[in-house]
């Protein structure tokens, strides 16, 4: 594993420092929405040269490869100061989208508004946009004053939250080359297997309580509450013998379709009963699906991951589905270098109070 700091420039970047054998306390993470997310680390560092990262190396381009594999990429953003160390933390790329607020109105689909945005008020990000996949519902700015004069970050979040019509589960990342992404789920192809041998602590928990398999969408036409009908699944509510509605807030101003989208995705996303995370870490080795072992480093997040001894397999492993047993989509990642482990979040986020809490703070 390599870590090299750059400087800024991004278009011809310059090798300031090699960092390789000057880390420790290595900890980098990737997540859904954002792609490459916190990296923090400790340099033994005399008194001079630390004031030197202090003064000079904000905003410094940090990479972290292994052999030809990028593992993490960001911004230098935070530096602290203690008694012959340098404490530093990079955000990925996706902090770029959180530099300039964005005031102009719109009424496109989210792909096109992400596009936009981007050429707009995110110079950091390259300008290949080949892999923004197109969704298929306009979404209106004047909705509602919150769509408005807010960082990309938060438009991003707000515009997926729609899906489209093929009620799919929508995440943004900017990964490998500060290149942006737009995709739809697909956990039809595992990218990982493990057994349960390769983690170092695994325990997940199944909350009946996060199951919605109906719901309805309040939102305003010219002003005027109104409410979608309900969507159903009739399957969810069979198996489990039991019907619980969500109701959506407000959405402000939107077209009845675009409610109706929103309605649809929820229900798809949450007819079924799936893990909520606790803890489930990695050691240090991960398999493809050929068997060939790899650092668990390179997981990330968008990947699916199959624990193939956790539970009895009553088909072949090939036919894949997130089944909430033994096949997770992740979208948290946290590798911890000195460690050699990886703490993984499967698709579903965590309900407890602190990670609640860590989530409103961070907004």
């Amino acid at each position: 594993m390599e870590i090299k700091l750059y400087n800024r420039d991004l278009a011809t970047p310059e090798l300031v420092e090699d960092l390789t054998y000057q880390v420790e306390r290595l900890r980098f993470s990737t997540k859904y929405h954002g792609g490459y997310n916190i990296c923090s680390f400790r340099l033994k560092k005399d008194l001079p040269h630390a004031w030197e990262w202090i003064t000079d190396k904000m905003f410094y381009r940090l990479v972290i490869t292994d052999v030809t594999k990028t593992l993490w990429e960001g911004r230098v953003e935070d530096i602290g100061l203690s008694i012959g160390e340098v404490v530093v933390t990079a955000y990925g790329y996706f902090a770029n989208l959180s530099d300039i607020p964005y005031y102009t109105a719109y009424n496109a689909n989210a792909d096109v508004i992400i596009k936009a945005v981007l050429t707009a008020n995110c110079a950091q990000i390259s300008a290949d946009q080949t892999n923004i996949a197109a969704t298929d519902i306009a979404i209106d700015s004047a909705a509602a004053d919150s769509y408005l004069d807010i960082y990309p970050q938060a438009i991003v979040e707000k515009v997926l939250a729609f899906s489209d019509s093929t009620f799919g589960k929508w995440y943004f990342g900017i990964w490998e080359d500060r290149v942006p992404y737009l995709i739809k789920r697909d956990d039809s192809t595992v990218n990982w297997r493990v057994s349960l041998a390769d983690f170092t602590k695994f325990n997940l928990k199944h909350r009946a309580g996060n199951l919605w398999n109906a719901a309805y969408t309040v939102y305003r036409i010219a002003g005027v509450l109104s409410r979608t009908a309900d969507a159903d699944d009739t399957t969810s509510q069979t198996h489990y013998g039991l019907e619980r509605k969500k109701v959506i807030p407000d959405l402000g101003e939107v077209a009845a379709g675009s409610a109706q989208a929103a309605r649809n995705a929820w229900v798809q996303d949450n007819k079924d009963i799936w893990p909520r995370l606790t803890d489930m870490v990695l050691g240090d080795t991960i398999y493809d699906t050929n068997g060939k072992a790899f650092p668990s480093s390179w997981l990330r997040a968008g990947e699916v991951l199959s624990v193939i001894d956790l539970v009895p397999s009553t088909s072949d492993l090939d036919t894949v589905a997130r089944d909430a047993l033994r096949t997770y989509y992740i979208i948290e990642t946290e590798y911890d270098m000195d460690r050699a482990e990886m703490r993984i979040t499967p698709d579903k986020e965590s309900t407890r109070l602190d990670t609640l809490l860590a989530k409103l703070v961070r907004e």
